[in-house]
Protein backbone atom coordinates (compact mmCIF):
# COMPACT_ATOMS: atom_id res chain seq x y z
CA UNK A 1 0.00 0.00 0.00
CA UNK A 2 1.50 3.32 -1.12
CA UNK A 3 -1.13 5.64 0.30
CA UNK A 4 -0.67 7.78 3.40
CA UNK A 5 -3.83 9.91 3.39
CA UNK A 6 -7.44 8.85 2.81
CA UNK A 7 -10.03 11.57 2.19
CA UNK A 8 -13.68 10.56 2.55
CA UNK A 9 -16.70 12.61 1.53
CA UNK A 10 -19.68 12.47 3.91
CA UNK A 11 -23.11 12.78 2.25
CA UNK A 12 -23.73 9.97 -0.21
CA UNK A 13 -20.38 8.39 0.64
CA UNK A 14 -19.50 7.72 4.27
CA UNK A 15 -23.09 8.28 5.39
CA UNK A 16 -25.81 5.73 4.75
CA UNK A 17 -29.11 7.05 3.29
CA UNK A 18 -30.35 7.60 6.86
CA UNK A 19 -27.49 10.04 7.46
CA UNK A 20 -25.30 8.05 9.85
CA UNK A 21 -22.00 6.15 9.71
CA UNK A 22 -22.49 2.38 9.72
CA UNK A 23 -20.56 0.16 12.12
CA UNK A 24 -18.97 -1.48 9.08
CA UNK A 25 -17.62 1.85 7.85
CA UNK A 26 -16.43 2.80 11.35
CA UNK A 27 -14.58 -0.49 11.69
CA UNK A 28 -12.95 -0.04 8.29
CA UNK A 29 -11.78 3.47 9.17
CA UNK A 30 -10.20 2.09 12.34
CA UNK A 31 -8.44 -0.55 10.22
CA UNK A 32 -7.15 2.15 7.85
CA UNK A 33 -5.83 4.21 10.74
CA UNK A 34 -4.17 1.15 12.30
CA UNK A 35 -2.44 0.55 8.95
CA UNK A 36 -0.96 4.05 9.04
CA UNK A 37 -3.41 5.98 6.90
CA UNK A 38 -4.43 9.46 8.02
CA UNK A 39 -8.19 9.69 7.48
CA UNK A 40 -9.53 13.14 6.59
CA UNK A 41 -13.25 13.92 6.24
CA UNK A 42 -13.75 16.06 3.16
CA UNK A 43 -17.18 17.65 2.93
CA UNK A 44 -19.25 20.55 1.70
CA UNK A 45 -20.67 20.96 5.19
CA UNK A 46 -19.35 23.44 7.69
CA UNK A 47 -17.73 22.07 10.86
CA UNK A 48 -20.80 22.46 13.09
CA UNK A 49 -23.00 20.84 10.45
CA UNK A 50 -20.76 17.78 10.45
CA UNK A 51 -19.84 17.61 14.15
CA UNK A 52 -22.70 15.34 15.25
CA UNK A 53 -21.51 12.80 12.67
CA UNK A 54 -17.77 13.10 13.20
CA UNK A 55 -18.13 12.76 16.97
CA UNK A 56 -18.77 9.08 16.22
CA UNK A 57 -15.49 8.68 14.30
CA UNK A 58 -12.46 8.43 16.62
CA UNK A 59 -8.90 9.64 16.06
CA UNK A 60 -9.55 12.33 13.49
CA UNK A 61 -7.26 15.34 13.28
CA UNK A 62 -8.28 17.99 10.77
CA UNK A 63 -11.07 17.93 8.23
CA UNK A 64 -11.64 19.67 4.92
CA UNK A 65 -14.90 21.60 5.28
CA UNK A 66 -16.98 24.00 3.15
CA UNK A 67 -15.77 22.23 -0.01
CA UNK A 68 -12.15 23.07 0.69
CA UNK A 69 -12.58 26.67 1.83
CA UNK A 70 -11.83 25.75 5.47
CA UNK A 71 -9.42 23.36 7.14
CA UNK A 72 -10.68 22.83 10.67
CA UNK A 73 -9.71 20.77 13.70
CA UNK A 74 -12.42 18.12 13.92
CA UNK A 75 -12.60 18.04 17.73
CA UNK A 76 -12.20 21.71 18.69
CA UNK A 77 -13.66 23.47 15.66
CA UNK A 78 -10.61 25.73 15.40
CA UNK A 79 -9.91 26.71 11.82
CA UNK A 80 -6.32 26.12 10.73
CA UNK A 81 -6.59 27.65 7.26
CA UNK A 82 -9.29 29.27 5.17
CA UNK A 83 -9.74 30.82 1.72
CA UNK A 84 -12.20 33.71 1.55
CA UNK A 85 -13.81 35.84 -1.13
CA UNK A 86 -12.60 39.30 -1.96
CA UNK A 87 -15.35 41.22 -0.08
CA UNK A 88 -16.08 43.40 -3.11
CA UNK A 89 -16.66 40.32 -5.28
CA UNK A 90 -18.83 38.78 -2.55
CA UNK A 91 -20.97 41.93 -2.46
CA UNK A 92 -21.31 41.90 -6.25
CA UNK A 93 -22.36 38.26 -6.21
CA UNK A 94 -24.98 38.87 -3.52
CA UNK A 95 -26.27 41.82 -5.54
CA UNK A 96 -26.70 39.50 -8.53
CA UNK A 97 -28.77 37.03 -6.49
CA UNK A 98 -30.56 39.27 -3.99
CA UNK A 99 -33.87 39.54 -5.87
CA UNK A 100 -34.38 35.79 -6.26
CA UNK A 101 -37.32 34.32 -4.28
CA UNK A 102 -34.91 32.45 -1.98
CA UNK A 103 -32.57 34.03 0.55
CA UNK A 104 -28.86 34.31 -0.21
CA UNK A 105 -26.78 32.35 2.30
CA UNK A 106 -23.22 33.54 2.92
CA UNK A 107 -21.12 31.09 4.93
CA UNK A 108 -18.44 32.86 6.96
CA UNK A 109 -15.47 31.83 9.08
CA UNK A 110 -17.18 31.46 12.48
CA UNK A 111 -14.05 31.70 14.63
CA UNK A 112 -13.47 35.21 13.33
CA UNK A 113 -17.06 36.40 12.78
CA UNK A 114 -19.11 34.65 15.48
CA UNK A 115 -21.70 33.16 13.16
CA UNK A 116 -21.72 30.69 10.30
CA UNK A 117 -24.49 31.83 8.00
CA UNK A 118 -25.30 35.38 7.04
CA UNK A 119 -28.85 35.41 5.67
CA UNK A 120 -29.12 38.21 3.16
CA UNK A 121 -30.88 39.31 -0.01
CA UNK A 122 -34.61 39.92 -0.34
CA UNK A 123 -35.78 36.31 -0.61
CA UNK A 124 -37.01 33.90 2.04
CA UNK A 125 -35.44 30.85 3.62
CA UNK A 126 -36.76 27.64 2.10
CA UNK A 127 -38.37 25.15 4.51
CA UNK A 128 -35.45 22.83 3.75
CA UNK A 129 -32.93 25.50 4.82
CA UNK A 130 -34.81 26.24 8.04
CA UNK A 131 -35.00 22.54 8.85
CA UNK A 132 -31.27 22.14 8.21
CA UNK A 133 -30.31 25.07 10.43
CA UNK A 134 -32.57 23.84 13.23
CA UNK A 135 -31.25 20.28 12.89
CA UNK A 136 -27.56 21.18 12.91
CA UNK A 137 -27.65 24.14 15.29
CA UNK A 138 -25.94 26.45 12.81
CA UNK A 139 -25.37 29.98 14.12
CA UNK A 140 -27.22 32.52 11.98
CA UNK A 141 -27.12 36.27 11.48
CA UNK A 142 -29.69 38.09 9.35
CA UNK A 143 -28.77 41.29 7.50
CA UNK A 144 -30.76 41.87 4.36
CA UNK A 145 -28.64 44.65 2.86
CA UNK A 146 -24.86 44.32 2.91
CA UNK A 147 -21.78 46.18 1.72
CA UNK A 148 -18.24 44.83 1.19
CA UNK A 149 -17.23 45.77 4.74
CA UNK A 150 -19.95 43.41 6.02
CA UNK A 151 -18.50 40.46 4.11
CA UNK A 152 -15.03 39.92 5.51
CA UNK A 153 -14.08 36.22 5.86
CA UNK A 154 -16.90 34.99 3.61
CA UNK A 155 -16.03 31.48 2.43
CA UNK A 156 -19.06 30.56 0.34
CA UNK A 157 -22.11 32.26 -1.12
CA UNK A 158 -25.05 30.10 -2.02
CA UNK A 159 -28.73 29.52 -2.31
CA UNK A 160 -31.11 26.63 -1.73
CA UNK A 161 -33.77 26.57 -4.43
CA UNK A 162 -36.11 24.17 -6.24
CA UNK A 163 -34.18 21.83 -8.48
CA UNK A 164 -35.87 23.28 -11.54
CA UNK A 165 -34.22 26.65 -10.85
CA UNK A 166 -30.68 25.39 -10.24
CA UNK A 167 -29.47 25.37 -13.88
CA UNK A 168 -30.66 28.94 -14.42
CA UNK A 169 -28.99 30.19 -11.24
CA UNK A 170 -25.74 28.41 -12.06
CA UNK A 171 -25.69 29.83 -15.58
CA UNK A 172 -26.43 33.29 -14.22
CA UNK A 173 -23.44 33.14 -11.88
CA UNK A 174 -21.09 31.62 -14.45
CA UNK A 175 -21.96 34.25 -17.03
CA UNK A 176 -21.15 37.14 -14.69
CA UNK A 177 -18.28 35.65 -12.69
CA UNK A 178 -16.30 33.54 -15.15
CA UNK A 179 -12.70 33.49 -13.91
CA UNK A 180 -13.62 35.28 -10.69
CA UNK A 181 -15.40 32.47 -8.82
CA UNK A 182 -15.97 28.71 -8.74
CA UNK A 183 -19.62 27.61 -8.90
CA UNK A 184 -21.59 24.38 -8.98
CA UNK A 185 -25.04 23.07 -8.08
CA UNK A 186 -26.29 19.68 -6.90
CA UNK A 187 -29.11 18.03 -4.96
CA UNK A 188 -29.38 19.05 -1.31
CA UNK A 189 -29.74 16.89 1.77
CA UNK A 190 -33.51 16.63 1.89
CA UNK A 191 -35.62 17.44 4.90
CA UNK A 192 -38.15 14.79 5.95
CA UNK A 193 -41.08 14.66 3.52
CA UNK A 194 -39.99 17.60 1.35
CA UNK A 195 -42.62 19.23 -0.82
CA UNK A 196 -40.14 19.66 -3.66
CA UNK A 197 -36.64 18.39 -4.36
CA UNK A 198 -34.18 21.21 -3.78
CA UNK A 199 -30.68 21.93 -5.01
CA UNK A 200 -27.81 23.87 -3.54
CA UNK A 201 -26.02 26.56 -5.54
CA UNK A 202 -22.52 27.09 -4.13
CA UNK A 203 -20.02 29.75 -5.17
CA UNK A 204 -16.44 30.06 -3.91
CA UNK A 205 -13.37 32.18 -4.43
CA UNK A 206 -11.30 31.24 -7.50
CA UNK A 207 -9.47 27.95 -7.14
CA UNK A 208 -11.44 26.72 -4.14
CA UNK A 209 -12.55 23.09 -4.27
CA UNK A 210 -12.02 19.99 -2.16
CA UNK A 211 -8.63 19.30 -3.72
CA UNK A 212 -7.56 22.86 -2.86
CA UNK A 213 -8.20 22.11 0.81
CA UNK A 214 -6.95 18.56 0.70
CA UNK A 215 -3.67 19.49 -0.98
CA UNK A 216 -3.05 22.05 1.78
CA UNK A 217 -3.45 19.28 4.38
CA UNK A 218 -1.19 16.94 2.42
CA UNK A 219 1.42 19.66 2.04
CA UNK A 220 1.47 20.32 5.77
CA UNK A 221 2.10 16.60 6.32
CA UNK A 222 4.69 16.17 3.58
CA UNK A 223 2.45 13.81 1.63
CA UNK A 224 2.73 13.65 -2.17
CA UNK A 225 -0.28 13.70 -4.49
CA UNK A 226 0.19 10.06 -5.49
CA UNK A 227 0.01 9.07 -1.81
CA UNK A 228 -3.55 10.42 -1.46
CA UNK A 229 -6.64 8.23 -1.92
CA UNK A 230 -10.11 9.78 -2.08
CA UNK A 231 -13.70 8.49 -2.03
CA UNK A 232 -16.62 10.62 -3.22
CA UNK A 233 -19.91 10.76 -5.07
CA UNK A 234 -20.88 14.25 -6.20
CA UNK A 235 -20.01 17.16 -8.47
CA UNK A 236 -18.08 18.82 -5.66
CA UNK A 237 -15.85 15.72 -5.40
CA UNK A 238 -14.69 15.84 -9.04
CA UNK A 239 -11.63 18.01 -8.40
CA UNK A 240 -10.19 15.65 -5.80
CA UNK A 241 -11.07 12.60 -7.90
CA UNK A 242 -9.18 14.11 -10.83
CA UNK A 243 -6.04 14.90 -8.83
CA UNK A 244 -5.61 12.12 -6.25
CA UNK A 245 -3.32 9.14 -6.59
CA UNK A 246 -6.27 6.79 -6.05
CA UNK A 247 -9.75 7.99 -7.03
CA UNK A 248 -12.77 5.97 -5.90
CA UNK A 249 -16.41 6.78 -6.66
CA UNK A 250 -19.45 5.30 -5.02
CA UNK A 251 -21.79 3.12 -7.07
CA UNK A 252 -24.49 5.68 -6.27
CA UNK A 253 -22.27 8.55 -7.47
CA UNK A 254 -23.17 11.18 -10.04
CA UNK A 255 -21.95 10.31 -13.53
CA UNK A 256 -19.45 13.19 -13.44
CA UNK A 257 -17.79 11.68 -10.38
CA UNK A 258 -17.66 8.18 -11.84
CA UNK A 259 -16.08 9.50 -15.03
CA UNK A 260 -13.05 10.70 -13.07
CA UNK A 261 -12.67 7.66 -10.80
CA UNK A 262 -10.23 4.81 -11.28
CA UNK A 263 -12.46 2.50 -9.22
CA UNK A 264 -16.14 2.24 -8.27
CA UNK A 265 -17.03 0.80 -4.88
CA UNK A 266 -20.35 -0.45 -3.51
CA UNK A 267 -23.16 2.07 -2.84
CA UNK A 268 -23.48 3.97 0.41
CA UNK A 269 -26.40 1.80 1.54
CA UNK A 270 -24.09 -1.23 1.30
CA UNK A 271 -21.06 0.14 3.22
CA UNK A 272 -19.17 1.17 0.10
CA UNK A 273 -16.50 3.00 2.09
CA UNK A 274 -15.70 -0.18 4.03
CA UNK A 275 -15.40 -2.11 0.78
CA UNK A 276 -13.08 0.50 -0.73
CA UNK A 277 -10.86 0.57 2.34
CA UNK A 278 -10.55 -3.19 2.28
CA UNK A 279 -9.50 -3.08 -1.38
CA UNK A 280 -6.85 -0.47 -0.53
CA UNK A 281 -5.50 -2.39 2.48
CA UNK A 282 -5.39 -5.62 0.48
CA UNK A 283 -3.38 -3.89 -2.24
CA UNK A 284 -5.97 -4.39 -4.98
CA UNK A 285 -6.53 -0.65 -5.49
Amino acid sequence: MNYRLLAIDLDGTLLCPEGRVSKENLSAIADAQAAGLTVVPCTGRGWREAKYILDDVPNLGVGVFVTGAAITDVVSGKTRHHTAFDPAVAAELIDLLKDEPQAVLAYREPNRIGHEYLITGHGQLTPNSQWWFDFTGAILHEQRDVAPDDLQHTLRIGMVAPGSQAPRLLAKVNESFAGRAEAHAFAAVQSPDPEDAVHILEVFAPGVDKWHGLSWVAGQMGIDTDQVAVIGDEINDVAMLQAAGCAIAMENAADAAKQHAAYVTKPNHDHGVAHAIQQILDGHW
